[in-house]
């Protein structure tokens, strides 16, 4: 037995390495390709490494195609949807969480916000664009950051209900005792403590906003209001496609989210195991 030990860990090891060159060749490949000049792309024989690196599909992307201006959409969209939800998620759980609610109140909120999640965008996203194109809103940056907010609410409201539960009333009892209103136990003690949620659910439905293309694709026509994922799209035209461009796009999408998610992992971590899938 103690003989099979070592030989498992190797095992284990090697497999490690096996799935971890699995998942890292093609991004590897990725970041290769966007690295390539347009001419070594049709070599006759593919190449691995690229044998005259250079950042000028990079250049292209951002400033040729004036693709900045679709990065900066994105990331507006993203901030602002990802803020307004959690905003009215905060309001919709703090009343279930910290007040005497039924238990029936509470499932019912909770079911509700469960079904939003199951609706398919694909389902709505004719009527959204009918409503969308009443209200004057078409090809406009509030149309996307209303429908981000929208179809990312049930998450936000699942994970930050998780964490508020997790605080105890006591703490929040204390501050009204002490004389503090509402408000300032929110402001004060609640808001505080329950942080380290609001930015394991900002961080996840920004990164769900980053990556959404349907809406996005549909209700924006103009560089003016479309985001990254659409212009990546536009990299595919009906005579050719352009490879390391659309190489160096993706790098580009992947590099924001995975830094903010690097940035705060501890947090996401504690949002993934500790808020949102935990109940009592």
């Amino acid at each position: 037995m103690r003989g099979r030990r070592p030989l498992r860990r190797i095992l284990a090891v090697i497999g490690l390495l096996v799935v971890g060159i699995i998942f890292i060749f093609p991004l590897y490949v990725l970041i290769a390709t966007s690295l390539k000049p347009k001419a070594e792309l049709f070599l006759g024989e593919p190449t691995i490494v690229p044998q005259s690196p250079t950042l000028a599909a990079f250049q292209d992307v951002l400033f040729g195609r004036n693709m900045i201006t679709l990065l900066m959409n994105s990331i507006i969209v993203g901030l602002a949807s990802t803020i307004l939800a959690l905003i009215i998620a905060m309001a919709i759980c703090y009343p279930i969480t910290r007040l005497p609610t039924t238990r029936r109140t509470r499932a019912g909120v909770m079911n509700w916000a469960l079904s939003l999640r199951f609706l398919a965008p694909i389902a709505v996203v004719i009527p959204y664009f009918t409503v969308v194109r009443t209200l004057g809103i078409y090809n406009q940056l509030p149309a996307l950051i209303l429908a981000y907010t929208i179809f990312n609410l049930p998450l936000s409201i699942w994970m930050l209900r998780g964490f508020l539960r997790e605080i105890p009333l006591e703490i929040e009892e204390a501050a009204l005792v002490d004389g503090g209103s509402r408000w300032q136990a929110f402001r004060h003690v609640l808001l505080p403590m329950s942080r380290i949620g609001v930015l394991a659910a900002g961080i996840i439905v920004f990164a769900f906003d980053w990556a959404e293309f349907q809406f996005a694709f549909i209700l924006t026509a103009t560089p003016q209001s479309q985001t990254f994922p659409v212009g990546v799209a536009g990299l595919v035209t009906q005579f050719e496609i352009i490879w390391n461009q659309m190489a160096a796009a993706a790098v580009i999408a992947i590099v924001i989210p995975v830094i903010v998610m690097f940035a705060a992992r501890r947090h996401v971590a504690t949002g993934l195991t500790f808020g949102a899938i935990r109940d009592k």
